[in-house]
């Protein structure tokens, strides 16, 4: 029989080996699983890119909102977009003015009136290795960001073209250069032109559906002229 000592020695072995087992399954159901996850949504933005549909968003880009704000924020977007002359216009609805204009204002608030603050905010502010008043002025510039961005956009079209507002800045896009569509997460659709590049559609703006229709057909048929 082996000695006492040599028996427990053995023992534990086996337990470290199995601990180090267990942890190393671990590790690769989790890659297993990324690598799966991946791989169908790779899967899906081709099948998509195909189709002529929009695709999901990958794992390089931004997020959905959570369920409930994403329910909020779309409040408004099933109305029809209101038309001038031959285009039709997308703004953006009214909850997801709502949304940023409510998120903004608590921003604000926090910074404005510490007092209103969570608790542990303000401590981890100042534990942030910059003097406070610079913290609080990227929260504002942010804020102000925030509602340029929503605010500042509209998009129109028609059979013919897409001009997209954002910012300020106008830009002007043939559907007939028309390559792809893909939803970017959170906020925007993109649509991607062989000319002019990439435009950036609220997701939430009033008459998204029809647009997003509108799109899709014009991805298909440019397909089919170019099959």
């Amino acid at each position: 029989m082996l000695p006492d000592d040599l028996s427990a020695l053995n023992g534990l072995a086996a337990q470290i080996i199995l601990g180090i087992a267990l942890v190393l399954g671990f590790i690769g159901l989790r890659i297993y699983l990324f690598v799966r996850r991946l791989s169908r949504r790779r899967a899906a933005i081709q099948r998509a890119k195909a189709e002529g549909t929009f695709a999901p968003p990958s794992f390089l880009d931004g997020q959905q909102l959570p369920a409930q704000y994403d329910v909020l924020a779309s409040v408004g977007t099933g109305r029809a977009a209101p038309v001038s002359i031959d285009e039709r216009i997308l703004r953006p609805a009214i909850g997801v003015r709502l949304f940023v204009s409510g998120l903004v204002a608590v921003i604000v608030g926090f910074v404005v009136m510490p007092g209103l603050a969570p608790s542990g905010f303000h401590e981890a502010m100042t534990e942030i290795p910059v003097p406070p008043q610079i913290t609080q002025l990227v929260l504002l510039a942010a804020g102000a960001w925030s509602l340029a961005y929503i605010f500042g956009f509209e998009a129109r079209y028609n059979t013919d073209r897409l001009i997209v507002t954002r910012l300020f800045k106008r830009r002007e896009y043939r559907w007939k250069d028309l390559i792809w569509l893909k939803d970017d997460g959170a906020y925007d659709l993109v649509l991607t032109f062989e000319k002019g590049g990439k435009a950036k559609v609220l997701k939430h703006s009033v008459g998204v559906a029809d647009f997003k229709a509108f799109a899709e057909g014009q991805a298909k048929r440019n397909r089919s002229l170019h099959a």
